[in-house]
């Protein structure tokens, strides 16, 4: 047990110290593994269509609902980070600022209850699709 936390430790520090995996489209390749959701403090698996991450001055925080990513950024105001979640259908980690937000808590039961979910294309993204501005304005 001990030595797969220290290989999920060492993987996300050496994703955490060239994050150009993220600017080329390449994605580190972490085993899944359980996190504790940097806004609720609720564990999450990273593997998990709702969990989502935010990499900001070399750290890593891990968010168990995409909403729970949308209010730390409100409360924080953090200035400059990156973030992703996964996409719906695949399931692949996508950059926030290219996804496509659909807010529906009948048809996306989300671990904290915002019912948001994340699709890479704007033709699968069912209602009304929104980007990451407009969804962290929308759940304020």
């Amino acid at each position: 047990m001990k030595l797969r936390l220290l290989a999920v430790a060492l993987l996300v520090a050496l994703s955490c110290l060239n994050p150009s995996w993220a600017a080329a489209g390449v994605e580190p390749v972490v085993p899944e593994s359980i996190v504790k959701c940097a806004e609720c403090g609720m564990s999450a698996k990273i593997g998990n269509r709702f969990t989502s991450r935010i990499v900001q001055g070399g750290s890593t925080l891990y968010f168990c609902d995409i909403g729970d990513l949308a209010a730390f950024i409100e409360r924080t105001h953090p200035k400059e980070y990156a973030a992703s979640t996964h996409d719906f259908k695949s399931g692949e980690w996508i950059d926030v600022n290219t996804a496509f937000f659909v807010i529906d808590k009948k048809t996306f039961s989300t671990p904290m209850g915002w019912g948001v979910a994340a699709f890479r294309d704007r033709a699968e993204a069912t209602g009304v699709p929104l980007d990451f501005e407009a969804l962290r304005k929308a759940l304020r």
